[in-house]
């Protein structure tokens, strides 16, 4: 809607639409928030994946130290 089309509403069809914009953005938000809690969610639910990931980069990263460390001596 443009301000000339605003302009021309009723006070109470214009309280009206702010009504039901709230009530959308309130249902808009509701979605937001629960799909960062899915997010999370899921992320728990692979956290053992991320962790078997971690170890076996920093099992990679020890074998390379121990290397350089052995060619320096």
């Amino acid at each position: 809607m443009t301000d000339d089309e605003y302009e021309t509403l009723s006070t109470k069809k214009l309280k009206k639409l702010i009504k039901r914009t709230e009530e959308t953005l309130d249902e808009l938000k509701g979605e937001m928030k629960k799909r960062k809690l899915d997010v999370q969610h899921s992320e728990i639910d692979h956290l053992e994946d991320h962790m078997d990931e971690v170890e076996h980069r920093f099992s990679n990263f020890m074998v390379f130290l121990k290397d350089v460390l052995k060619e320096k001596k």
